[in-house]
């Protein structure tokens, strides 16, 4: 597990490492994800990082899930969230819906906590192992944003008590996370598939239409057997076993 962070230093001393370099240098493309997840575990210690999208005030969907401890909780929890709709028992589910373009909101777990019911509270964060999270939720003209940062141990990166480096290091995030999706909207829709191979992405779309794999073989003019394994390395990367799970996540 991680060390707990305990930088002291104000914002002001804060400058942009290599890390968040190669990470503007890859928004727009699927590099941006490795890069962006890194930089959030080795930076700040995370534990899990989830991103959601809501453009229309009522449906939730997946953009990034991962788990730095437990790769399959990462995967588990999200498939609930937006798959089984506990997103509406979201106590920041309503500031998702009506943050207004342009603004960032920062919500510390400590300030939601006593208004989650013991259901939601015990399936994402006392079965996990979570004890602190910072939620922060961004509006944009296309849609808003839902970035979670959760932590195990006691405390969270002790530089998220500064306001001044809560409210700076929080907008960073967020932009990178919205301008990388408004760079390249094909990767929003596509959601957690945007992880995968190209040709990874065309087996998994297939399969969520509905097709057989001999279908699928046909019109993307490879065998069979190489459906499988495109298939089976997808799942295998989001964590899934089944088709009714990919649905879940792709929801």
């Amino acid at each position: 597990m991680p060390a707990l962070h305990t930088h002291t230093a104000p914002m002001s001393d804060w400058t942009p490492s290599e890390q968040v370099l190669n990470v503007l240098e890859q928004l727009g493309t699927t590099g941006f994800y490795d890069g962006f997840l890194d930089w959030l575990q080795r930076e700040f210690g995370i534990d899990q990082c989830m991103v959601f999208y809501c453009d229309d005030g009522q449906q939730v969907s997946t953009l990034i899930y991962k788990d730095f401890v437990r790769a399959a909780s990462g995967k588990r929890l999200a498939e609930a969230y937006v798959g089984e709709r506990h997103y509406l028992q979201d106590p920041n589910f309503k500031r998702l819906k009506t943050i207004a373009t342009g603004d960032v909101e920062v919500v510390r777990f400590n300030s939601v906590s006593d208004s989650m019911g013991l259901h939601y509270r015990q399936a994402f964060f006392e079965t996990p192992g979570f004890t602190d999270k910072t939620a922060i939720i961004r509006g944009t003209g296309h849609g808003n944003y839902y970035i979670n940062l959760y932590h195990r141990a006691p405390g969270f990166d002790r530089r998220f008590d500064d306001p001044a480096f809560n409210r700076s290091i929080c907008a960073l995030i967020s932009i990178l996370v919205s301008k990388h999706f408004e760079l390249n909207s094909h990767l929003r829709q596509e959601g957690p598939l945007a992880f995968l191979s190209e040709r990874e992405r065309e087996v998994c779309r297939a399969v969520l239409r509905g097709k057989k794999n001999e279908v699928i073989a046909a019109e993307l003019a490879i065998a069979v057997s190489s459906v499988i394994t495109y298939r089976k390395r997808a799942y295998e990367k989001l964590g899934i076993s089944s088709r009714a799970q990919l649905f879940a996540l792709c929801s």
